[in-house]
């Protein structure tokens, strides 16, 4: 299996962890760790489908897990945190401070990430609880290394932003799409609804969960599933639901692999970058296999950037294809299942 930059980091230093109870959190999109060599390990992943492939490979292991938010529990006993830096900041931010509130004090910290990232600046923004250095550069990764001297204080309320647009609200964690700002492809997608939906409404990577609050707002009669495969964006949503008193069902789930029903409408804004490199395979998904979970006559109705072309695919899964909206940035499709 190819390790990333960062875990091949890690494992050139794996005699520092021989002595070690080391538990592994943050962006980890491998299993590098368990070639690691210690007293005992646990593996805290951040994104369910990064724990996706362990299990599509068969690797059970009841020290790796996929918790919404740790407690002092889980971590007992461990001496050592290994923190991979995601290629947002807010969120590392977001995720250190949780994961320091709980560590004890004396705990060794190793962070490793791209330069690209943001690590760079870790040192300065943990300064009151650890003083970092820099153990070893290489191939635009950095791996640095400090002892928590102090807990943080983690209160998940003040982590949430709240943006407004036609009277809904909406919540947002670091990390989730649409944190800083509703997305403009969003806003474009939500506003080609004129009159209310009915049936059973499919959310694909819902995010801060804007598009599913939006069309409940004015249509009664639909019932919505929301669904991501980052947990904070669920709790994103599940907030944002709740603040506009929608009723809906938030699930986790890699695209369609926990989806079991038949819809009325599926819509998405799909992401196209799989941590810091563009990933189209998601697309494509979305669309070739949305004619499993649509009902006959049932829609799909996705935005996408304008320079992005899958007019092929689309003809392929679906006879005809139309685009009801266009900007210089982004474009809606329509397409009905018949």
């Amino acid at each position: 299996m190819l390790f990333s930059k960062n875990s091949q980091l890690i494992l050139r230093h794996y005699k520092k962890f021989k002595t070690k109870k080391v538990f592994f959190s943050g962006n980890i999109q491998d299993t590098s760790s368990l070639l690691i060599s210690s007293i005992s390990i646990k593996i805290h992943y951040q994104k369910y489908y990064h724990w996706m492939k362990l299990s599509q490979n068969k690797i059970k292991n009841q020290n790796i897990n996929t918790y919404f938010f740790l407690s002092k529990k889980i971590i007992k006993n461990y001496d050592t945190l290994v923190y991979y830096w995601p290629k947002n900041k807010n969120e590392a931010i977001f995720q250190l401070m949780h994961l320091l509130s709980l560590f004890s004090i004396g705990t060794e910290i190793f962070i490793v990430g791209e330069n690209t990232s943001g690590v760079k600046s870790a040192s300065t923004i943990l300064d009151k609880w650890m003083k970092l250095e820099i153990i070893e550069k290489a191939r635009n990764s950095i791996l640095s290394s400090g002892f928590l001297i102090k807990n943080t204080k983690f209160s998940l309320k003040s982590f949430f932003q709240t943006h407004s647009w036609k009277n809904v609200l909406v919540k947002s964690l670091p990390g989730v799409f649409g944190y800083k700002k509703i997305d403009e492809g969003s806003k474009l997608l939500a506003s080609t609804f004129k009159k209310s939906v009915r049936g059973k409404v499919l959310d694909i990577g819902c995010g801060s969960g804007f598009l599913s609050a939006y069309l409940s707002y004015f249509s009664p009669n639909a019932f919505f599933t929301l669904l991501d495969n980052n947990f904070y964006a669920l709790i994103s949503s599940k907030h944002t639901m709740q603040t506009n008193n929608n009723k809906s069902k938030i699930l986790m789930s890699d695209l369609y692999s926990n989806v079991s029903d038949k819809f009325d409408l599926i819509i998405s804004n799909p992401p196209f970058h799989n941590d810091l490199k563009k990933d189209f395979s998601m697309i494509k998904k979305i669309i070739s296999e949305s004619i499993k979970y649509l009902k006959y006559k049932g829609e799909l109705r996705f935005v996408i950037n304008s320079c992005f072309n899958f007019e092929n695919l689309l003809k392929k899964t679906f006879k005809k294809y139309t685009i009801i909206e266009k900007t210089n940035k982004y474009k809606v499709y329509q397409l009905f299942l018949t």
